[in-house]
């Protein structure tokens, strides 16, 4: 179970200074409320090679000692409270180097323009594999860059 952040001044210093841990080594978090899909996907990316914290809530994420190590987050966009584009805006002042991928069952027309807007993927459920992996490797590569 995550960990609440008992000083937030100190998580903005330490997530702010950054990891210098290779990609390859960070875990890659998923942030979805259904918890099949958290495990399929953390299944996906353990068999592929990657590490993976999980979350059913945008607000755990930011909570967790994941957002500090995370290489990039996989991000529902509907989510219980906090939509994923609010987790967006969020981690765009928290981490904004950190890669995202949406994903949703039923995007909008506005929901897509959005993503699109922000230049994110964003992926239809069910997720295709392959599509995923090429993706985050994609996305791996540009935040090397």
């Amino acid at each position: 179970m995550p960990r609440p952040a008992h000083d937030a001044g100190l998580r903005l210093t330490m997530m702010s200074e950054g990891d210098n841990t290779p990609a390859s080594h960070r875990p890659i978090a998923v942030i979805d409320d259904d918890q099949g899909v958290r495990t399929a996907l953390c299944n996906l990316l353990d068999s592929a090679g990657y590490r993976s914290c999980s979350f059913a809530a945008a607000e755990d994420f930011l909570a967790a000692d994941c957002l500090r190590t995370a290489a990039c987050a996989i991000v529902d966009l509907r989510l219980a409270r906090m939509s994923g584009f609010e987790l967006a805006e969020r981690l765009a002042l928290l981490r904004p180097a950190l890669p995202l991928l949406f994903m949703s069952a039923q995007a909008t027309h506005r929901q897509r323009q959005r993503a699109l807007s922000l230049a994110l993927p964003l992926l239809a459920k069910p997720v295709h594999a392959d599509t995923l992996l090429a993706l985050l490797a994609h996305a791996l590569r540009q935040d090397r860059n």
